[in-house]
């Protein structure tokens, strides 16, 4: 009955969710929480000029999301492509700011005033969306799912649940980045109607004539119009600068006193980072977590202990062999979420960018010109400010969102900006669109795809719930596959020296299956117009 309900439940929400997919007039919506949903009446426009769709941004994000689902599940097997333990940058370090980045893009499309509506109103319903997003991310990252071995139960333990997690961040980003679309003055265009707050101040109308002009006129005004956009919104970089400048001091200057326990010499953390269901641990270790006194010992993880409660904290740590923790740390904490606004920021410029253009070849030159700077001036910073994921160190902001914008000006010149393409290359592209739609099918549902998924398991628990008997963890289907097809059938268990879980080969095999079955649904899913959203 159990099983039912969260069935039920999780169907409530997800079955209103979609990330990316288009609106009934063509217009990208927002990964998670950034877009308008086409049923919700405050953010419906009137019928309008039906728009191409940014086949690309899909793409992106179908890429984000597959690559996310790899490093999640083989990481443990294969470092190199895990989060970096402390400084520098891996594989999966590349997903979370993806994920802002692509949000911020899709909301410079999907979120807007239109006529008859206030900038007010149209924030109030993107502040409930995001509400349901952060919702979410405390049922599917809070503990709420509780897998044991053999045992599979749910609950929400609120004086030990997670806050904090991939939705959550998003959320809150969003909510901050909305509010300065809406809110914020745009700088040489505020007009009488404008301060009413009753006209489509953001992506979708043009920007100082920028696209009202054609031939060699139109280009260089176009020009003036990339470069002009920074100038436009000034006081929105502005709040965004000192957004990431307050977290960035809470990080680097906040320094914990010499009494506060992560600071300690001999730290232990959890055996495997596993607790009972009252949060008790059985086995302590030295050193359980790498760099467990660098994240201890931080400024994050210093005030997120404070504001957050230490038994809400994804790593949690002892200076003694004792328990319960009396520190911690979160990757997606209070204060480095101060420091990832940008993310998202620059994802929405990106965005803006192609809504004031309008012309393929300028908005390619502004999104690889600044996307080099920002790759750039993160690396040079990288020298003062080492690349680290876990404190969102500035250089590791804009390297990783400098590499965002520089993909995405690859997808959008591969599949989006046809009219560049030489006559004799136009069959070349339209194979590598071809080739790269599984990409765009799970973009499009991929709300569906993080929940379902590995990403997230609730697939994997619900399917591991269904035993035919004693142990009940390997009496299920999805052990079964795992230890009996891949392990013993396809012989990949001769090449480990241990179980599944340890096995590289098999762990790899497995996910890459995971990710074929996801294509096809996704591609179903998508052919027959039916999206998942939020």
């Amino acid at each position: 009955q159990s099983h039912v309900h969260i069935v039920h439940s999780l169907g409530k929400l997800v079955l209103s969710m979609h990330l990316g997919a288009t609106d009934s007039n063509g217009r990208q919506a927002v990964c998670c929480a950034e877009g308008a949903d086409r049923r919700t009446p405050a953010l419906m426009a009137p019928p309008e000029v039906k728009h191409a769709r940014l086949v690309g941004l899909d793409m992106l994000r179908g890429l984000t999301m597959t690559v996310m689902l790899l490093v999640d599940y083989t990481g443990h097997c294969y470092p190199s492509i895990d989060h970096a333990p402390w400084n520098g940058v891996h594989l999966a370090d590349f997903v979370m700011p993806f994920f802002l980045w692509v949000s911020g893009a899709s909301m410079s499309i999907s979120l807007r005033v239109r006529p008859g509506q206030t900038r007010k109103g149209v924030y109030l319903a993107a502040l409930n969306r995001a509400t349901r997003l952060f919702v979410l991310g405390v049922l599917l990252q809070g503990s709420y799912l509780k897998g044991s071995p053999g045992v599979q139960a749910v609950g929400l333990d609120l004086s030990m649940v997670r806050w904090t997690g991939i939705l959550q961040r998003i959320a809150v980003c969003f909510v901050v980045v909305a509010a300065v679309e809406l809110f914020a003055p745009v700088l040489g265009v505020a007009t009488a109607a404008a301060a009413t707050g009753q006209v489509p101040r953001v992506t979708g109308s043009p920007l100082l004539g920028c696209t009202e002009q054609t031939g060699a006129a139109a280009r260089v005004r176009r020009g003036a119009c990339s470069a002009r956009l920074f100038y436009h919104r000034a006081p929105g970089w502005g709040i965004v600068f000192a957004t990431a400048t307050l977290g960035t001091c809470l990080t680097y200057l906040v320094r914990p006193p010499a009494s506060w326990p992560g600071c300690r010499r001999e730290l232990y953390g959890c055996a495997g980072g596993l607790q009972d269901a009252e949060g008790t641990c059985n086995e302590t270790i030295a050193a359980e977590i790498p760099y467990l006194s660098e994240m201890g010992c931080s400024g994050p993880g210093y005030l997120d202990t404070h504001i957050l409660g230490v038994r809400h904290m994804y790593h949690q740590g002892s200076d003694g062999v004792t328990w319960p923790p009396n520190f911690g740390f979160d990757p997606e904490g209070v204060i480095t979420t101060l420091s990832a606004v940008p993310a998202m920021f620059l994802g929405l410029h990106a965005g803006h960018v192609w809504g004031t253009l309008k012309e393929p070849k300028a908005a390619l030159i502004h999104w690889l010109a600044l996307g080099a700077v920002l790759v750039i001036a993160g690396s040079a910073l990288s020298f003062w400010l080492p690349l680290n994921k876990r404190l969102w160190s500035p250089s590791y902001c804009l390297c990783t969102t400098g590499a965002a914008t520089i993909l995405y000006a690859g997808f959008f010149g591969a599949v989006d900006a046809t009219a560049l393409h030489p006559q004799s290359a136009r069959a070349f592209a339209g194979c590598v669109r071809i080739a790269l739609a599984p990409l765009q099918w799970l973009g499009a549902n991929c709300i569906l795809f993080f929940v379902l998924s590995d990403c997230c398991g609730v697939l994997d628990f619900l399917l591991r719930s269904i035993t035919w008997g004693q142990p009940h963890a390997e009496k299920n289907i999805v052990a079964w596959f795992q230890n009996i097809v891949l392990m013993k059938w396809f012989n990949l268990g001769a090449h480990c020296s241990g179980a599944y879980a340890d096995c590289g080969p098999a762990v790899m095999t497995y996910i890459w299956v995971e990710i074929l079955a996801w294509i096809v649904i996704c591609g179903v899913l998508f052919h027959k117009n039916i999206f998942w959203k939020i």
